[in-house]
């Protein structure tokens, strides 16, 4: 299975190009899958534009992003067994580029990847399945840390991951959740009771307050500025894109907080979210704030990235 496909390129920093890429899938366990969506990840992919490591990797351009799509399967491989042409399937990476890197690699009309990069919907896609991978992303973080019903939650920033904490939180039960979050308008899509514009907004009333955070801007100082609202001994879970490590551990250390580290999701967290998502255990609708043709790129991808109202920007490959 090889051929050409159009796909949405990284040439080089802040230059994208919607151009045709080859494939070659020949291993027993590949699939072409025909994309029907994808959506752009913002702060990911915002470190990709502006040529700033988003991972241990090194990345050398032609560089194809992508890493949320929803298609049909066109073909297998002899050793897949488990679908068929025709059926509907999640994609979260295509490994099967010849000639541009893959940096998951599904902003492209065909995906050619391996059978374990797919997750079978059983079903016709509906727009709210394009938010498994971030649900299981949020589930996976979760997953890490102790949570009981009087602990007290903030959340550092409400784009898409920070609102899904927020929405997945208010879920399984958890309601005593602060938020911080610059633009107004995300902090009403949330379940979160007080807001703040700035960190610095929370009152000495806050001090000392909470068990766990969230910091999902990938903004790390922010943890300095949070030290004096956490309790001893919070946890912070670090769920944002990190181009820089680096904080003063004296203005911290009294406090002793754990700082936890998440960025691996599992294939029982992509089952776990497409189960809360299948029989809508929340509230999807929020996230979609825009949908573009493939033919418009640019303009998703300026929306997705500089509008304050954005969250989840998708763009549409039929």
């Amino acid at each position: 299975m090889q051929g050409e496909a159009q796909a949405i390129v990284l040439q080089k920093a802040n230059k994208l190009k919607l151009q045709n890429a080859t494939y070659h899938a020949g291993n027993p366990g590949d699939v072409l899958v025909k994309t029907i969506a994808s959506t752009i990840t913002p702060g990911f992919d915002r470190l990709l534009l502006t040529n700033k490591p988003v991972s241990n990797r090194v990345f050398h351009y032609p560089i194809m992003p992508g890493s949320e799509s929803i298609g049909q399967v066109m073909a297998t491989g002899s050793g897949v067994d488990d679908l068929v042409p025709g059926d509907f399937v999640y994609a979260f990476k295509g490994d099967r580029w010849s000639g541009v890197e893959s940096y998951f690699g599904c902003h492209a009309e065909i995906i050619p990847t391996s059978r374990p990069n797919l997750f079978p919907l059983c079903r016709q896609p509906i727009h709210r399945d394009l938010l498994t991978g971030l649900l299981a992303y949020v589930i996976s973080a979760v997953e890490k840390v102790p949570l009981h019903s009087a602990s007290r939650i903030l959340i550092l920033g409400l784009g898409s991951v920070g609102l899904m904490v927020s929405e997945y939180l208010y879920t399984i039960g958890f309601k005593n959740v602060d938020a911080v979050e610059t633009f107004s308008i995300r902090g009403q899509l949330s379940h979160a009771e007080h807001i703040a514009i700035d960190i610095n907004d929370f009152t000495a009333d806050f001090n000392d307050s909470y068990d766990l955070i969230f910091e999902t801007t990938g903004r790390i100082l922010l943890i300095e500025k949070a030290v004096r609202l956490m309790k001893e001994g919070a946890k912070i879970v670090l769920m944002g894109n990190y181009e820089i490590m680096a904080y003063d551990y004296r203005l911290i250390q009294h406090k002793e907080p754990a700082i936890i580290s998440s960025g691996i999701t599992n294939l029982c967290h992509i089952q776990q979210a497409h189960t809360v998502l299948n029989d809508e255990m929340l509230d999807s609708e929020k996230f979609f704030t825009n949908v573009f043709p493939v033919s418009q790129f640019e303009l998703a991808y300026r929306m997705a990235l500089d509008s304050k109202e954005s969250i989840k920007t998708v763009l549409s490959w039929v």
